[in-house]
This record gives structure tokens, C-alpha cells and sequence, in this order.
């Protein structure tokens, strides 16, 4: 017998009533803290003149260029300050869409560059963060990630990441950006210390490379979680791979199709994987980039008539901790 949350996702699916499935709980695990905003009302908000930019990427490197933008707009370059008060009001926007959205569990990725920012100052750093985060607890779950940057070397991870987990405040360890650039050998001894400590251990993979890098990722880092991955959509043996291992890929299908991994949400991968037994979840990545929530996400799914609504409510479920 379906609980009550789950006879409201459907009926909301099958209705399309959006302002019902912002009544039902849902989870947002792979979502970006510093770009998981509205980009509207964050403008808005900060008084910033900045254009919303292009919502395709062919180029990767376009996407990391209006990160860039919205990091430091109008400064250049911004002072620590300005580039602290920059990404707590980030942060904000992210806890303030999810909010208003229904989403009542998320795991926001910090990158770890910003402890530069708080000037090594690591103590005064999560102690804005977890004031920031007390501020929305009675709303929101908030599980907080650490990020590694691919282009970290030995000495940026001892500087930044080592300190990042021993204090307690970030739940998972992540690794993230243009996945051709760093491979993951050289973070294997960190993923380590990581789950050592008790963190879960996330890695970006399989968004622009291809399923062998998919399978390497989850075995030299010992990951949990997969955030993206759809590039084991083209092998069944790292699909059963995954599945066997219960390897939980967390799936931003409009960042896929925006960043032109996909051409469209009726031919993306989730429906392959799925098909193959990889458990999945949905999230949003950057909303502030790609303009959609996790609402959205679910909908621009349906619609395409590949997925029951009961189908996608087990991938709501997906997504909270079991």
C-alpha cells in the first residue's frame, strides 16, 4: 500500500499539478551549494546587472567561464571578503530554491577553494557555514560534501581537503570538475582517509568520459555514489557492474542534455540504466545555470511518456538515505 507522500507524487504526475509536488518531500543529492540558486532573484537580490548566459554548452570550458562570472561579478579580481560574502549569498539562493520547491533533504557540494577565501581560517569558516545551514534547519536537511577540484595537486589537498575532514561538518568527500583532467589515482590516498573518518565518498564520473572510466572511479576511489555516470548507459557490463555493487548514480538529466552529454530527456541514458537494474536518483547540479528544479526534473521526465509515475516516485525514494 503507497504512504501518503507517494500517492501525491503520482497523482501530482499524472495531473500535473506542480504546486502538489512541492508538497511532497523529495531529495536533491547532487546539487552544487554555490550554483543550486535562482538566478533571477539572485540578481535581483545582490542588485547585479549580470546576463543569464547561454543554457547549452557544446564546449565545456563556456560553462566554467559563466561559473567564473557569477563568482566574481562585477570584481576583478574580488577581495577575500567580497568573495566570502559572494558565496554565502550563493548558498543562500541554493537553500532558498530548494526550500520553496519542497525539497526537504539535501547534500550541497562545497568546493574546498573556498577555505582560501576565509584566508586558511578554517574554524571561522564552518562556523559561518553551520550558522548558515542552523538557519534553515527546521526546513531543510542539510548534509554538506566537500569538494577536491581535479586540478589539485598533493599540496592543495593537505592545505584544504585533509582539514575539511577532520572537522566533522562535511558528510561526503567529492570529486568534480572536467573529469579529463585529474584521474582518480592521484586521490586515491585521500578517498581513503576520507572513509576512513566515516565519510560517504562521491565522485563525478561518466559525464564526459566513458563507462571504463565509470568502473576505474568507483574501484581506485572505493566510491558510494556516483554523481552522474550516465556513461555506463553504453555497457552492460558496468551497468551490471553497478547494479551488483549497488552503486547509486545521481542523475541531473537537464545538466546532461544543457552540457550536450544528451540531446534530449525522451533519449537520456536513465531509462537504459534503470532498465538495467543501477539504482538512480534525480537532482538538479546548478540550477542557477540550468533553470530547473527538482520539480522540473521530475516532470520533464514524465512527459516524455518512457516512465510510470510510480516508476519515478521509487526514484524520489532513491534519494534519501537508507
Amino acid at each position: 500500500m503507497k504512504n501518503e507522500d507517494s500517492v501525491k507524487f503520482i497523482t501530482a504526475l499524472e495531473t500535473g499539478d506542480r504546486n502538489l509536488m512541492r508538497q511532497v518531500p523529495r531529495a536533491d543529492v547532487h546539487n552544487h551549494a554555490a550554483l543550486g540558486g535562482d538566478f533571477k532573484k539572485w540578481v535581483k537580490k545582490e542588485g547585479l546587472d549580470l546576463n543569464e548566459g547561454a543554457h547549452f554548452f557544446p564546449d565545456f570550458t563556456d560553462f566554467q567561464n559563466l561559473v567564473d562570472n557569477i563568482f566574481t561579478y562585477p570584481y576583478n579580481p574580488p577581495t577575500n571578503k567580497q568573495q566570502r560574502d559572494r558565496f554565502l549569498s550563493l548558498f543562500s539562493a541554493t537553500y532558498e530554491l530548494a526550500i520553496s520547491d519542497g525539497v526537504t533533504y539535501i547534500e550541497p557540494g562545497y568546493d574546498a577553494v573556498i577555505l582560501d577565501y576565509w584566508e586558511m581560517d578554517l574554524e571561522q569558516m564552518i562556523s559561518e557555514l553551520k550558522a548558515q545551514v542552523d538557519l534553515y534547519s527546521d526546513r531543510i536537511t542539510i548534509k554538506p560534501d566537500i569538494g577536491i577540484i581535479r586540478v589539485f595537486n598533493k599540496k592543495d589537498i593537505e592545505r584544504t581537503i585533509y582539514p575539511c575532514i577532520e572537522s566533522g561538518f562535511f558528510k561526503a568527500l567529492d570529486i568534480f570538475a572536467d573529469e579529463r583532467l585529474g584521474p582518480p589515482e592521484d586521490f586515491e590516498e585521500v578517498f581513503h582517509v576520507a572513509k576512513q573518518s566515516g565519510m560517504k565518498l562521491k565522485g563525478h564520473a561518466g559525464e564526459l568520459l566513458d563507462a571504463d572510466f565509470v568502473r576505474r572511479s568507483v574501484e581506485v576511489l572505493d566510491l558510494d555514489e556516483l554523481q552522474h555516470g550516465i556513461a555506463a548507459a553504453k555497457s552492460p557490463e558496468v551497468m551490471r557492474f553497478l547494479a551488483d555493487s549497488q552503486i547509486r548514480l545521481n542523475i541531473c538529466p537537464s545538466s546532461n542534455i544543457q552540457l550536450c552529454q544528451s540531446e534530449s530527456f525522451k533519449t537520456h541514458p536513465i531509462r537504459i540504466l534503470m532498465d538495467n537494474g543501477v539504482k538512480v536518483s534525480v537532482n538538479t547540479d546548478d540550477a542557477i545555470i540550468f533553470g530547473q528544479k527538482s520539480t522540473d526534473e521530475f516532470f520533464n521526465l514524465y512527459e516524455t511518456g518512457l516512465y510510470s509515475a510510480e516508476e519515478l516516485d521509487q526514484v524520489r525514494l532513491n534519494g534519501f538515505p537508507s
